[in-house]
């Protein structure tokens, strides 16, 4: 544990004796909801709906203590993913000290921003053991993202990228699906993820994470997309990429095909006509538990 973090956690735990900082500690019935509605497919909503606090020294207690009480047991207490039941889960916990971040609105290589931390934390990520903490009051979700951030230096060196401005989302029909096939083919895409998504394509068994980790893409069929499953959630993720892993960013693709693109992955996951209930997946019942073991 680097001096800084010895520091803060020291304040948190020297805070909870004296005035402990307003984070959540029990697991309130409305959680519970929640997460199995988000276990069964319906994503959580992720915007912030007031003002982000401002930052000072109980800020950041609430932070390191919030930090503590949720992220400890897979993150581990320096950030680098080697908490106490990381050794359980089948998708890596996120090494923070990296500063490497799949999920973001900003070019590939670059800092996510702000929201976008919040916005992974609000809603959680299918596939894994990261269950949506939109249950978490606003303020904890902001003071834990600058703990988060704390760990890598990146983030006190460089600014966030600049987010990738979104498109006008045309409609989706048959037709845009239709397109989407053909870019499919024309790109490349069924080498890693198969010819109909299902994440059984010739280069499927090679795939690594950066740290070595095996990594096999998720069939389509699911339903379940690591950022989203909405259009522009897919769009997002075709444009920027997942750093970290093999799926690189197609921003050099026309934003149109891209549009085609996550229209065909949505037809291939059954979501075209709405929204599906998913079956159980063990990874993310496993992130319930052990947010529950640790309690």
């Amino acid at each position: 544990m680097t001096r800084a973090h010895a520091l803060l956690l020291a304040a948190a735990l020297l805070s909870a004796c004296d005035r402990p900082p307003p984070a959540t500690r029990g697991i309130p019935p409305a959680a519970e909801a929640t997460v199995q509605r988000w276990l069964s497919g319906t994503d959580p909503g992720s915007a912030p709906t007031a003002p982000r606090p401002g930052m000072d020294r109980g800020f950041q207690a609430l932070g390191a203590e919030v930090y503590r009480l949720r992220c400890i047991p897979c993150h581990g207490v320096n950030g680098n993913g080697k908490g106490l039941h990381a050794a359980r889960l089948s998708v890596p916990a996120r090494d923070f000290t990296s500063g490497v971040y799949e999920f973001r609105s900003t070019p590939s290589g670059t800092l996510p921003t702000d929201l976008d931390l919040f916005r992974t934390i609000s809603r959680g990520v299918h596939g894994t053991a990261m269950i949506p903490w939109s249950w978490l009051s606003e303020a904890e979700r902001w003071a834990v993202i600058e703990h988060v951030k704390s760990f890598s230096p990146r983030f006190r060196e460089e600014g966030p990228g600049a987010p990738v401005a979104l498109p006008p989302t045309p409609a989706e029909t048959p037709e845009l699906a239709a397109q989407g096939a053909i870019a499919w083919a024309r790109n490349g895409c069924a080498k890693c993820h198969g010819d109909g998504g299902e994440g059984d394509g010739p280069s499927a068994p090679t795939l690594r994470r950066d740290g070595g980790e095996p990594l096999r893409p998720l069939p389509f069929s699911g339903g379940r997309f690591l950022r989203g499953k909405s259009l522009p959630e897919l769009w997002l993720t075709l444009a920027t990429g997942l750093d970290g892993t093999p799926m690189p960013s197609y921003a050099s693709i026309p934003d149109e095909e891209l549009w085609a693109l996550a229209a065909w992955v949505r037809d291939r996951a059954g979501l075209a006509g709405g929204a599906r209930t998913l079956r159980p997946s063990p990874e993310e019942q496993l992130g319930w538990r052990i947010d529950i073991e640790d309690r």
